[in-house]
């Protein structure tokens, strides 16, 4: 399905960029969900980790340590 028209307040959209290493198999999505205001955008997962540093923490922490 895709949307048409003007994009109104009060409607949400996703920005879903995504870095492909076919050579790898490998992919990656990087989801941004947005509200959009009166006042204009707000990002809702402002709050989620972006940064492949934030995101390798937070992985390792759950992992098992024979497993890291």
């Amino acid at each position: 399905m895709r949307p048409s028209g003007e994009i109104k307040p009060g409607q949400v959209v996703t920005v879903e960029p995504i870095i492909e290493f076919p050579n790898k198999h490998m992919h990656f999505r990087i989801e941004d969900t947005i509200l959009v205001t009166e006042m204009g955008p707000e990002v809702l997962s402002a709050g989620v980790p972006k940064e492949l540093r934030q995101i390798e923490g937070l992985v390792g922490a759950n992992l098992p340590k024979n497993a890291q």
